[in-house]
């Protein structure tokens, strides 16, 4: 049973030429759309945005610290009981109605350069924010880019398979023939049914491994997994080596002043060390200037002048203009805690900026050092691959003549087969770790 679904699968597969193939021109995304989609459908980019726009308001803010204030405001009020009437300074023992309106306003003039230093902070941290959503964008286009050579590596493995599966039954139906005649074993026949069931099982994976891929992209892009989708097909050059012209250190100099995570903790340094500043400006005197504008209205004053709204707020008018001074002496230590913690925060963020730095120097490292050794591997295997290539033409024709049986014959074809993938597999390593060093130099991502 299980012979006979494997065998309608492949059936299709094979008469299809490849499974996902069956899809319009629209559906076959490049690399290139699917960059572009991903940096307007992207969830965690959006948030980014919405990160920057947050930094935008509280920068316009900031600034609008200079500025005075102004507010507007009224009291309407029933009085009763024994009370002075202040708009009429006698004593009342009715029910007085009052109405009092006026305008506020104030100004700092003077606070030890904390509006100054918290306009700087605000846009050094929307400068990080900024930062922060170019390297939020440059993540996604290298985890696209990978998913989307996962998809290529995988297509080309199940090629393989598929090419290998038709080889060998090719080889069998030829085996057939020289049983029948009497040339070889019938148990050498079997050998081969038994490879191609092994073979068949191959390609059923190598199908779900190539599925799986395709889910992970759309999953990075945020389509519908049952949607109808593919990937153009790419002709991927062979590994040249041209690594050797990159060193290390010039990569990281470079990565050091582009990549915008670092540029990104080396704001949030600045802006810390602002904060440090903005903190201790409360330990020193502040100036400010407030003035107010208000007239009021009482029924009291009425029933005694017969001034109604209108006249009474003619009448009752009065403002002034106050230049405040405020010496801080002792605030339960709010200051010195507050000029604290803006410390820690300081230090914190010079950690964090160092880190990442460490980081991105390790990682680099560690990229090259892999590239290096992905194009050994890969120039082995390309050698291995062309040795067990010629032993397996060799051992080919020994079996057809009846040298060889077709133990000796599957030895020498799986071996070729396990290479074979071996290249493929070694093949886009390089390709991965080509295009991380890539990245940390500041190349365009793309083929």
């Amino acid at each position: 049973m299980l012979r006979q679904i494997l065998t309608t699968f492949l059936s299709l597969v094979l008469g299809s030429g490849f499974l996902f193939a069956q899809v319009s021109d629209s559906d076959i995304w490049s690399l290139r759309r699917c960059l572009e989609y991903a940096k307007e459908s992207n969830i965690q980019l959006k948030q980014a945005e919405l990160n920057v726009e947050s930094g935008e308001i509280s920068l316009a803010q900031s600034k609008a610290q200079r500025l005075p204030n102004m507010n507007f405001g009224g009291n309407y009020g029933l009085r009763f009981g024994l009370f002075e009437d202040p708009l009429t300074n006698t004593l009342s023992n009715t029910n007085v109605r009052n109405l009092d309106i006026g305008l506020s306003s104030r100004v700092d003039l003077y606070r030890a350069g904390a509006i100054s230093n918290g306009i700087k902070q605000s846009q050094i941290d929307l400068e990080a924010n900024q930062a922060d959503l170019t390297q939020q964008e440059y993540d996604l286009a290298l985890d696209i880019t990978l998913a989307y050579l996962t998809i290529l590596q995988r297509s080309d493995l199940l090629e393989s398979s598929l090419l290998q599966i038709s080889s060998t039954r090719e080889q069998r139906d030829r085996t057939e023939k020289l049983v029948d005649a009497g040339s070889l074993a019938r148990a050498d026949l079997l050998q081969l049914e038994s490879q191609i069931a092994t073979e068949e099982v191959n390609v059923v994976n190598a199908t779900n491994n190539l599925e799986l891929g395709y889910l992970a992209l759309q999953q990075l892009l945020n389509l519908d997994p049952d949607g109808r989708f593919s990937i153009e097909k790419l002709d991927l050059p062979d590994p040249e080596g041209d690594f050797l012209d990159a060193v290390t250190e010039e990569v990281y100099e470079f990565a050091e002043a582009n990549q915008p995570f670092i540029r990104s903790a080396e704001l949030n340094v600045e802006s810390a060390k602002l904060g440090i500043k903005i903190a201790e400006s409360d330990r020193i005197p502040s100036l400010s200037l407030s003035g107010n504008y208000g007239t009021g209205y009482s029924s009291r004053a009425e029933d005694i002048t017969g001034e109604g709204v209108g006249g009474q707020f003619s009448v009752n008018r009065s403002g002034s203009v106050t230049l405040g001074l405020s010496v801080p002496i002792y605030n339960r230590r709010n200051v010195q805690s507050n000029v604290e913690r803006a410390v820690i925060t300081y230090k914190n963020a010079q950690f964090t900026s160092e880190l990442r730095k460490q980081n991105l120097r390790q990682t680099i490292e560690q990229a090259y050092v892999d590239l290096k050794n992905a194009y050994s591997t890969y120039n082995s295997t390309v050698k291995q691959v062309d040795a067990l290539d010629l032993a397996f033409t060799n051992t080919e024709k020994q079996f057809n003549l009846g040298v060889v049986n077709s133990v000796d014959y599957l030895l020498a074809k799986n071996n070729l087969n396990r290479a074979r993938f071996d290249l493929v597999r070694a093949k886009y390593t390089y390709i991965f770790r080509q295009k991380v060093l890539d990245f940390y130099q500041g190349k365009p991502i793309g083929f």
